[in-house]
C-alpha cells in the first residue's frame, strides 16, 4: 500500500495556503437537540470553487514541473474537481481542458468555463471519460489531474482534516465520530488519516448514496467492489464507479465502516441544513448530514464531526427540493 502520513498533509497545507480559505467548523443548537449530540459541521461548501476539491487539485498542480505547466493539464469530472482544476490552473497560468458529462449540473459547467478551462462534454452512456482524457493527454502531451486516485490529491484533501483538528483543539473538544461523504474515497482517506493520528479513538465512517455504496460493500468484502451500471442518484459528485486502487487500501485500514442514505433523505437534509444552519448544500455534500439526521448511527451524547463537502447545486434543483418538501 502507498503510505500517506500527516507530514505529507502538513507539507501540502503549506503549498496551498495562497489558494484556499480556512472554512468554518460550526455547531447548531437545533441540530444538537434533534440528534442529542454535539455536532460540528465542517463547511467546505464555503471553500473557493464551492467544494473541498480545490485542496487536492492545487496541491497536485503546484508540484508540476515548469515543462508540464507549459503543456497544460487535462481532467475529468462531473463538476467539483473540474472547477477546482480550472481555478488552480488559472492561478498558476496553466491551460486546462476538462472532460465533463453532458448532463452535469449547468452551474458546474458554467463555472468551469468561467475559471478559464476548455470544456469537452461527453455522453455518459456511449463514451468513457477516462479514455477521452487519456487520448487528449497523449495527443497534446498534457498531464492528467486525477479526481482522487493520486497521493498528492489525497494529501491535499487531507488538509481539511488538519483544519478540523486545529479547530477542535481550539475548543478543547475530542471527537468520537467522523461522518464524511465518499465517492472515490480521496477526501475521507486524507482527512481520516489526520484525524486518526491526533484522536486515536475516533471512529471514521464513509457515507454514500444507497445505490453507490461501493466503499461500504468493499469494506465488508475487504476487496474492491464496483457499483452497478444501472445505479442512479441525484448525488452527482459521488458517482465514482468503484473505490480507487490507491484510496481503498488506505480506507480499509482507517475506516470503521460505511453508511448509506437515499435520495429522498438527501433532499430532506438539504432543506434541514438551509433552514437550520443557513447554508446551501449540494446533494453529494449533504449525505454525511443525512446519515446523522436519519439516525443511521448512534450518536447520543457523542461529539460528531460532519463533513459538508460542497455547495454547487443548480438553483432550479434547489428550488424544486425546497418547494416540494414534505
Amino acid at each position: 500500500m502507498d503510505v500517506l502520513t500527516p507530514y505529507e498533509i502538513d507539507k501540502a497545507n503549506e503549498r496551498i495556503q495562497s489558494l484556499i480559505v480556512k472554512t468554518p467548523l460550526i455547531s447548531n443548537e437545533t441540530i444538537n437537540k434533534i440528534t442529542n449530540a454535539n455536532v460540528y459541521f465542517k463547511l467546505e461548501n464555503l471553500q473557493r470553487t464551492g467544494s473541498f476539491k480545490l485542496r487536492g487539485a492545487s496541491n497536485k498542480i503546484s508540484q508540476l514541473t515548469k515543462e508540464e505547466k507549459s503543456k497544460g493539464v487535462v481532467a475529468y469530472s462531473s463538476g467539483n474537481h473540474a472547477q477546482a482544476v480550472a481555478y488552480a490552473s488559472s492561478f498558476h497560468s496553466i491551460q486546462s481542458t476538462i472532460v465533463m458529462p453532458k448532463n452535469a449540473p449547468l452551474t458546474k459547467i458554467q463555472n468551469t468555463k468561467k475559471y478559464g478551462a476548455k470544456v469537452i462534454l461527453y455522453d455518459t452512456i456511449n463514451q468513457k471519460r477516462e479514455k477521452i482524457a487519456q487520448e487528449i493527454a497523449f495527443n497534446e502531451d498534457k498531464t492528467i489531474i486525477k479526481p482522487y486516485d493520486d497521493l498528492d490529491i489525497i494529501a491535499g484533501q487531507g488538509t481539511v482534516g488538519k483544519e478540523i483538528v486545529e479547530q477542535l483543539q481550539e475548543k478543547n473538544i475530542k471527537p468520537d465520530i467522523y461522518l464524511c461523504c465518499c465517492g472515490g474515497g480521496g477526501l475521507i482517506a486524507g482527512s481520516s488519516i489526520y484525524l486518526k493520528h491526533t484522536f486515536t479513538n475516533i471512529e471514521n465512517f464513509a457515507v454514500e448514496p444507497d445505490q453507490f455504496n461501493d466503499t461500504q460493500l468493499s469494506l465488508k468484502k475487504k476487496s474492491i467492489i464496483s457499483n452497478k451500471e444501472s445505479a442512479h442518484s441525484i448525488c452527482d459528485a459521488l458517482l465514482a464507479p468503484q473505490p480507487g486502487v490507491i484510496t481503498f487500501p488506505i480506507n480499509k485500514l482507517i475506516l470503521n465502516g460505511g453508511l448509506t442514505v437515499s435520495d429522498k433523505e438527501v433532499k430532506h437534509t438539504i432543506v434541514e441544513l438551509a433552514e437550520n444552519i443557513k447554508v446551501v448544500v449540494e446533494p453529494g455534500g449533504a449525505v454525511a448530514a443525512a446519515a446523522l439526521l436519519t439516525n443511521k448511527i448512534n450518536v447520543k451524547n457523542k461529539n460528531v464531526v460532519v463533513m459538508i463537502s460542497g455547495g454547487n447545486i443548480d438553483y432550479n434543483l434547489f428550488s424544486s427540493i425546497v418547494s416540494n418538501k414534505k
